[in-house]
């Protein structure tokens, strides 16, 4: 490997280290918020209620919660996902969609606190933008479409070489123009929380100055040197390489699931 590739590795380490930290550190968050909606799920309404910051059960007694359960259609709870999450101090937010057994979703936003050395409900606000009842009978009374990904399920071998083709082409491509903007709304909202493309150009910066073309991978088929794993973050890693001339191109990406698709946030790339 040439020497300069070694800068940009450690470049490109920090970056990703970066991510696995904000990552780790909202695991709390969204590990609470979980565990609350594994209860509604489990008929457990109380549980669930007692398991809310103090304020929220001070500005909201349980009739109160169980009324708002049912006219949001959010008692009828399946599965969560999450598009944003973050914290400041004691304070958390997620936001995302509530999945529905009718099969409805409804978006929501959710603050939490830190009680106790432990991350609890503090406010649950349901977007006007969510299914009502009745709308949410019509959806359920259409013809289902095939379940789209759920996060816990590694993609096809195909699904997955098309989206390493895309990460590191709209990368190289964006370098050989100098122009990121693309390649910036192609990561996960996580990583567009955590930089801005002028901190993506720098950190790229090598690759541009030395000229390295990674859109010589148009056309070519990756291939994974190891087999791909969802990591206890939840992250999607895929490690391999192309065989392509003059020089190979090598790439070790995370993707983290963003419904209702697999996003790129974290990505090394070197040639050899």
């Amino acid at each position: 490997m040439k020497k300069w590739l070694i800068g940009i590795l450690i470049f490109l380490a920090v970056v990703v280290v970066i991510l696995i930290v904000a990552l780790q550190a909202t695991k709390g968050v969204v590990k609470s918020a979980d565990e609350f909606f594994a209860l509604l799920r489990e008929g457990q309404v109380e549980a669930a209620y007692t398991s809310t910051a103090k304020e929220f059960q001070a500005a909201t007694s349980l009739n109160e919660f169980q009324y708002f359960l049912e006219a949001t259609t959010i008692g009828n709870f399946s599965r969560t996902s999450w598009t944003s999450r973050s914290i400041n101090n004691n304070t958390g937010k997620l936001i995302g969609s509530i999945h529905t057994k009718a099969g409805g979703v409804v978006p929501v936003e959710i603050d939490l606190v830190k009680e106790e050395g432990k991350w609890k409900i503090l406010n649950l606000v349901r977007s006007d933008a969510g299914l009502g009842e009745k709308e949410e009978a019509k959806e359920a009374a259409k013809p289902k479409e095939p379940a789209p990904a759920s996060g816990k399920e590694i993609p096809s071998s195909e699904a997955l070489a098309g989206m390493i083709n895309e990460s590191v082409y709209l990368l190289g491509d964006g370098l050989n123009k100098g122009d990121l903007s693309e390649f910036y709304g192609h990561i996960a909202k996580l990583w567009q929380n955590q930089t801005d493309e002028a901190s993506l150009r720098q950190a790229f910066r090598e690759f541009i100055e030395k000229k390295v073309d990674l859109t010589i991978i148009q056309n070519e088929a990756p291939v994974l040197s190891e087999p791909p794993a969802i990591d206890n973050d939840g992250i999607l890693r895929l490690k391999g390489y192309y065989a392509t001339k003059p020089y190979m191109v090598y790439f070790d990406l995370g993707y983290l699931y963003e419904h209702p698709q697999w996003k790129l946030v974290a990505i090394n790339a070197s040639t050899k």
